[in-house]
């Protein structure tokens, strides 16, 4: 199964509370690791854990003070879910393969890894694509997130990767 870690789904959800509305004029929301803890029913160690490593990422930044708090270091429009995994994570990589520390003796005959390469290319463009903006807007009853197709074969068997191609394709018929 493909999944993202517990840890960088937490830090989605922390960051998504963060993103909400500001609660007073400050024209961001600002809250303290205890109220996001209650907000969000992820615990508290683990969500002074998250904070720690996305302030040292530079996603969050924190005051002190009454009105302090940690907040968003920039607006949710401009932060990807693929930073905020890979702040936690590392790189995202879909195999072995194209993680930096990766040693395999098949690397060089091995027949998958091209196309791996592609879907892992596909994976990262939708996760860099969509941002804590996103994530934070409510679903509408029924709604699904509509996935780019950004990876096919032809009836050759030959990789088409471009996208206005296959519009183009689909347009005509």
């Amino acid at each position: 199964m493909l999944k993202i870690s517990r840890l960088s789904d937490y830090a989605i959800v922390l960051l998504t509370a963060l993103a909400g509305e500001p609660e007073s004029g400050s024209g961001q929301r600002r809250a303290n690791a205890r109220a996001l803890a209650e907000e969000t029913g992820i615990n508290m160690p683990t969500v002074g854990k998250l904070l720690k490593l996305l302030h040292g990422e530079g996603i969050v930044h924190s005051r002190q003070g009454r009105a302090g708090g940690y907040f968003l270091a920039r607006p949710a429009e401009s932060i990807s879910l693929a930073e905020v995994i890979e702040a936690i994570d590392g790189p995202i990589a879909m195999t072995d393969c194209f993680r930096p520390d990766h040693d395999c003796a098949m690397e060089g005959d091995c027949a998958v890894r091209p196309h791996w390469e592609a879907i892992n290319r596909g994976v990262h463009a939708l996760l860099d694509a969509t941002t804590l903006a996103d994530m934070s807007r409510p679903a509408a009853s029924g709604e699904t997130t509509k996935v780019p197709v950004w990876y096919e074969r032809s009836s050759s068997g030959t990789q088409v990767a471009d996208r206005q191609e296959r519009r183009s394709r689909t347009t005509a018929s």
